[in-house]
């Protein structure tokens, strides 16, 4: 019986250091993309070691080099923008800069700042 209460009281001791899922923070970012206007926010500031999630949600397929979105050093694979195919990134910033959003040629359609 002591045995079970020591394993309880231990594991009851942990699960308080831990931070729950619901307690991180996630900066949300949700964005349209249509070709006459590319994405429709191209400008973001976020901080180093924040969780970003950067949703597209295309209106239209893209076409050409711009058919495809990425985000060199913070998501190196690009995304095919496909009408009505919602693209989810979701990345945690290790360094301060400002990261480019390009297609998979590397064309700038915004940036990220981090902090």
């Amino acid at each position: 019986m002591k045995k079970i209460i020591v394993v309880t009281a231990t594991l009851l001791s942990l699960s308080a250091q831990v931070p729950s899922v619901a307690a991180i923070a996630v900066k949300n970012f949700t964005v349209g993309y249509t070709k006459a206007n590319d994405i429709s926010q191209k400008s973001f500031a976020v901080k180093t070691g924040e969780k970003v999630r950067l949703e597209v949600n295309p209106t239209e397929t893209g076409s050409g080099c711009m058919s495809s979105i990425m985000v060199p050093g913070l998501w190196n694979k690009p995304q095919p923008l496909v009408k009505g195919k919602k693209i989810v990134m979701e990345f945690t910033p290790q360094k301060p800069g400002t990261y480019k959003i390009t297609c998979a040629m590397g064309l700038q359609r915004g940036v990220i700042n981090v902090r």
